[in-house]
């Protein structure tokens, strides 16, 4: 992207109720470092950033991609959260309409 340049990136909100919770055992790893390149931005687009994904019993990583988001949507980030009672919990992230 060069120096001084900025990446345009989703509105963010929150998971909502219906949105996909897995049990996991541990917590997905650090994100990958992701390179961007300039021809895949065309003003539209937003960057959504790579993220880990609980698959039968290991994290597999996908990577990050511009995308053209619908009007009024916003992106719920993935996000691992530990239960009260120790359960570990990961939402994957997801598209989702503005609350």
């Amino acid at each position: 992207m060069g120096c001084g340049g900025s990446v345009p990136t989703p509105p963010l909100g929150p998971h909502g109720p219906g949105d996909t919770s897995l049990v996991v055992p541990f917590p997905p790893p650090p994100a990958r470092v992701e390179i961007l390149r300039d021809a895949a931005m065309d003003g539209s687009k937003v960057w959504v950033d790579g993220q880990w994904f609980w698959e039968t019993n290991r994290w597999v990583w996908r990577p990050g991609s511009f995308q053209l988001p619908q009007p009024g949507a916003v992106y719920a980030p993935p996000e691992t959260v530990r239960l009260a009672d120790g359960t570990l919990i990961h939402r994957p992230g997801v598209w989702r309409m503005a609350p």
